[in-house]
């Protein structure tokens, strides 16, 4: 695909940073469109797009070395601070991005679970863009396929060419995409209509990402980013039955609490 985007001179934009900035900016956008529908502060939420940004590039970091490659930087534990060599897992800035969202909202007595509904709108659209530098260049890649859908890495500087080169690969990238688009669309019909009590939406994403993600994980085939048992199972469906059990525990118990949705005055 394409790594790098363009370079100015000695400068180079890598196009999986270049997308991510893309999809954060994004999501603050519409962020910022759906608190304001709900009559919320707009200020917690850039704040919590700030708080996104830091914690879960921690979080992806030390998801990244606890899981897929710990030996390498217990050898040497400033390879940590070495960002420009990659070494990151979504699901790690996931879970650091949601406590840290968590506990600021409680310090500031904000309805937590209704700013967490908003984000459960717009993260998809930080994720598809996201994957977009996936796709290009050319990590999280697919396991061999003759299926009529797939993907060839010809680039010899994508991630996928070094193991797969100029093989059709399942294109699980495009895969996700579709994932969290799917999420995206489906909450914003439900929540016409449907929406009744603060945190369902959340969980509901939370679950349907969940399934997605888990079913794609079978398709991949970059094993270096954590399997066991024989390559059954990998550590991002680990994390995938966790955030399933989760969903499911937030939208009953919130259902039970029966907290109205605000409304803008």
């Amino acid at each position: 695909m394409k790594p790098i985007l363009f370079q100015i001179g000695e400068f180079t934009f890598p196009a999986y940073s270049f997308l991510i900035m893309v999809g954060v900016l994004a999501a603050a956008y519409l962020g910022v469109k759906a608190v304001r529908r709900l009559g919320l502060p707009v200020v917690y939420a850039l704040d919590m797009v700030i708080l996104a940004v830091v914690a879960g590039f921690l979080g992806a970091r030390i998801g990244h070395v606890l899981v897929e490659a710990p030996h390498y930087y217990w050898e040497d534990p400033l390879r940590f601070f070495y960002f420009w060599q990659g070494g990151f897992v979504s699901w790690g800035g996931h879970m650091a991005g949601g406590i840290a969202w968590y506990f600021y909202l409680r310090w500031r007595r904000q309805p937590v679970w209704a700013y967490f509904d908003c984000a459960a709108f717009v993260v998809p659209a930080a994720l598809f863009f996201g994957r977009i530098g996936c796709l290009l260049t050319g990590c999280c890649f697919g396991k061999p396929t003759g299926f009529f859908l797939h993907l060839t890495f010809s680039d010899p500087g994508s991630t996928a060419y070094h193991f797969y080169p100029n093989i059709p690969l399942h294109a699980t990238q495009i895969y996700l995409m579709v994932n969290v688009l799917f999420i995206a669309l489906f909450l914003w019909v439900f929540s016409i209509k449907w929406w009744r009590f603060q945190g369902q939406l959340f969980a509901m994403a939370l679950g349907l990402y969940s399934v997605g993600r888990f079913l794609i994980e079978f398709l991949r085939g970059d094993a270096d980013r954590g399997v066991y048992f024989d390559g059954a199972i990998s550590s991002g469906q680990i994390a995938m039955v966790f955030y399933l059990a989760v969903s499911v525990f937030i939208y009953f118990y919130f259902k039970r609490k029966d907290r109205p949705v605000p409304h803008a005055v």
